[in-house]
């Protein structure tokens, strides 16, 4: 299947988003066995939108840590009673509120990568937790068409906790005063014993607090580790049932990985396939081993 690579938004292979989504995942779909029409439109979405608004989230992040990392090493703590200056991050809301949005599309679009393999019809990125009404979410429908126990199931109900947070967080932002809430940003600010308190994000409503404060910089990392694994773990499994019967799935370990392009999985010929060539291989050198010639 001829896909063309391109180089996307200023970054290359050596970054894991692009290596893993969009090479990687167009490697993936070459060997699937599905019609060329649905290989392709999914290769459409992984490399022309989850890949680019997965790095627009990384190079929020990015800034984010470099803005961080300055402010620590600026701050000089003051005796009590004397004026201290608190360091902050620029466009911290402006930034934060980016982010979530680049994050909800990116859950929204993938829903719409499991419409095209499974048939759905999932249109709002909160439909991966929460039904419409008359509606199955995401979670559900995985429940009563895989099962419980399915891999696949269970990958996407992991994932859960996490896109529910990003969503609720996102919507907070989109209609303050309605069911999420608000989402309450926090910069630096200085705790009375002198030290430093990093930015913090919290939701609330009402005056009841919805979702507990947490650390921006851990919420901003987590979220871009487990975006990229829920978008390849979606295509992983449905490559995985769509194989020729002598090929498989195998993951590259992450030290093993080609830091030009460090794709996490690759197929292979399967493993029942390796062994019995391994002992065609090994009964062929037997053999002429036996008809050799023994010399002094």
């Amino acid at each position: 299947m001829p896909f063309e690579f391109k180089k996307l938004l200023n970054h290359g292979t050596t970054n894991p988003i692009v290596a893993r989504l969009s090479l990687g995942a167009l490697k993936l779909l070459e060997k699937c066995t599905s019609p060329k029409e649905l290989k392709d439109n999914i290769g459409e979405l992984y490399v022309n939108s989850l890949v680019k608004k997965l790095l627009r989230c990384w190079e929020i992040k990015e800034r984010f840590h470099e803005e961080f990392k300055a402010a620590i090493e600026s701050y000089k703590p003051a005796p009590a009673g004397r004026a201290v200056a608190v360091p902050q991050i620029a466009r911290l809301e402006e930034e934060c509120h980016n982010f979530l949005y680049e994050a909800k599309n990116y859950i929204r679009d993938l829903l719409q990568v499991i419409n095209l393999i499974h048939g759905t019809d999932f249109k709002e990125a909160s439909e991966f937790t929460r039904a419409k009404k008359g509606g199955l979410s995401l979670i559900d429908f995985a429940k009563k068409t895989f099962g419980e126990q399915d891999a696949k199931t269970r990958f996407l109900e992991e994932a859960s906790a996490f896109v529910e947070h990003m969503v609720s967080f996102r919507n907070a932002v989109e209609h303050p005063d309605g069911y999420n809430g608000h989402l309450r940003i926090e910069n630096f600010t200085r705790d009375p014993d002198g030290k430093l308190a990093e930015p913090s994000w919290y939701q609330e409503k009402d005056g009841k607090v919805l979702r507990p404060t947490s650390s921006i910089r851990s919420d901003l990392d987590a979220a871009i580790h487990n975006l990229l694994t829920l978008g390849e773990d979606v295509l992983v499994s449905w490559v995985a049932e769509n194989l020729n019967p002598a090929m498989q799935i195998a993951m590259i370990p992450e030290p093993q990985r080609d830091p030009k392009c460090p794709i996490k999985y690759v197929v292979t010929l399967s493993t029942k396939l390796q062994e019995q060539l391994a002992k065609a291989s090994g009964n062929k050198d037997s053999t002429a081993g036996e008809g050799g010639t023994q010399s002094d």
